[in-house]
């Protein structure tokens, strides 16, 4: 064949992706002519995209040197010496291709002058040991940089100390098996470690097995590996209990692998999502849906449906359709399930019950205003979202979710007029009650000071307030100043 011949064989297999087999149609292309600076420029570009990018350097210096004014070949270079976190070179190679007319190449250069900076700010940041500010720092260099052996390792041991697990994978899983990463041994172990902690266990001990190759006795390997293989057979026995239905005894075993590694948080809301689900299947509603709101705090990782789901049905079950909505829409928007999607549209075309205003404030339909009014104070500082001083996320959207029910329900009930047509039987929905913002209803009914307060009620109130201040310098249970008139009379007090 001819080279031509070669050469356009080659841009057909580049084209279709099938990079091995252009390669071996460019090296035919240039063993018939080693003077042509587009055959280089070709195999350059294809080694690049198979990873190989010392190669990549060879052959685009080569074409520079048949013609030297050709930019494109510089700019070739310049990429790949940052492959390599070959810094100073590749801005030599932007710099040149720049003079020679290539406009992008300007553009490049200044991105890897930026880059320099961020690396000697990481060892800095990294001899300071602020592990997780270096993680920040080279995140978008070690996207960049992806092939340089002292980039990484700085990159996945800091990750590793500030328990970025997705950070490790995600920088190892497309290089960790080409050069210069596939035979050291801290990089393996790293990434092995990393899949333990996410609870991707078969992961583990395959990443475990290659390093065992590598080094027999490799500090720590062993340790993890028996806690994984013990995950995996205690995680096995649960779900074929849960298979059988014996749901008792699949609940005990999830328990049971909880004790493994206490330290490992991702681990322990893998299982506890798994053990809600057993306690779903025992009608034990209440303890799953805690259950499933620990495991989806702070979880990014995308089996968190799996808690979604089991709390969504739990709520279906009690009759809380708004609160299961929520939950199957925010599985569905992770990853799409058809039989989920058929729940949801299924929920969504129940008519809801009629609220049970009196239920949700826990009082008897003959209940008087200041029991309603005591009622709904006792609820509105159990569920405020700001009650707590250190909620979750998952708990903060519940008590909002609570808090406004209740505040809804005492806007009917403590109004006479509207009770009564409540009482009646009128639908909540044809009741003339506007929208109120139920914080301000909680500053209004618990105590905030009225503008025409007598005198009276202001030393009482003011000395409410001293009260809770200093209660809060004294102890440090300050919340919000919304509590000193509440924290410190009854329930059912009048200001």
């Amino acid at each position: 064949m001819k080279m031509s011949d070669w050469k356009n064989r080659g841009n057909i297999q580049y084209k279709s992706g099938n990079y091995n087999d252009a390669l071996k149609c460019y090296t035919n292309a240039i063993d018939l002519n080693s003077n042509d600076k587009f055959l280089f420029g070709n195999r350059s570009q294809t080694y690049y995209k198979l990873n190989l990018f010392e190669e990549a350097v060879s052959d685009s210096i080569r074409s520079t040197e048949i013609d030297p004014s050709f930019s494109k070949g510089y700019f070739r270079t310049g990429n790949a010496y940052l492959r390599l976190g070959k810094l100073d070179e590749s801005e030599d190679q932007f710099r040149l291709s720049a003079e020679h007319g290539e406009a992008s190449a300007i553009k490049s250069a200044q991105e890897v002058v930026g880059f320099k900076e961020d690396w000697q700010t990481a060892q800095q940041m990294r001899r300071q040991g602020l592990s997780k500010e270096c993680v920040i720092q080279m995140k978008k260099l070690i996207s960049s940089a992806t092939h340089n052996l002292p980039m990484k390792l700085l990159f996945v041991e800091s990750a590793a100390e500030s328990s970025c697990w997705d950070e490790i994978i995600t920088c190892l899983r497309d290089v960790i098996e080409d050069q210069p990463f596939k035979n050291i041994a801290d990089l393996r172990y790293h990434y092995a470690f990393a899949f333990y902690q996410i609870a991707c266990f078969e992961d583990c001990l395959q990443q475990l097995d290659i390093l065992q190759k590598m080094e027999t006795d490799y500090k720590g390997s062993e340790k993890i590996r028996t806690k994984c293989s013990e995950f995996q057979r205690l995680v096995s026995t649960a779900k074929t209990y849960m298979s059988k239905q014996e749901y008792q005894w699949s609940f005990e075993a999830f328990t049971k692998a909880m004790s493994i590694d206490t330290d490992a948080p991702l681990i322990q809301k893998y299982l506890i999502a798994c053990r809600a689900v057993t306690l779903m299947h025992m009608s034990r509603y209440d303890e799953a849906i805690k259950d499933c709101t620990k495991a989806l705090e702070g979880n990014i990782y995308e089996w968190r449906t799996k808690a979604l789901e089991c709390r969504a049905y739990c709520y279906e079950a009690q009759n809380e359709i708004q609160l299961a909505i929520s939950d199957y829409e925010r599985a569905l928007e992770i990853k799409h399930n058809s039989e989920m999607e058929q729940r949801l549209q299924h929920l969504r075309q129940i008519r809801p019950k009629r609220k049970d205003y009196y239920q949700t404030l826990g009082v008897k339909r003959d209940a008087d205003s200041n029991q309603i009014k005591a009622a709904y104070r006792t609820l509105a500082l159990k569920y405020h979202p700001d009650r707590q001083t250190c909620p979750s996320e998952e708990e903060r959207l519940i008590m909002k979710t609570k808090f406004q029910e209740i505040s809804e329900a005492y806007m009917v009930l403590s109004d006479n007029e509207k009770r009564s047509r409540y009482d009646a039987g009128e639908s909540v929905d044809t009741i003339d009650s506007p929208e109120h913002d139920p914080f301000i209803l909680f500053n209004m009914v618990c105590g905030v000071l009225p503008e025409n307060a007598t005198i009276c009620q202001t030393v009482t109130h003011r000395m409410k307030q001293a009260c809770f201040w200093s209660t809060c310098v004294l102890l440090g249970t300050a919340t919000c100043p919304c509590w000193c008139p509440v924290l410190c009379c009854r329930a059912g007090e009048r200001m």
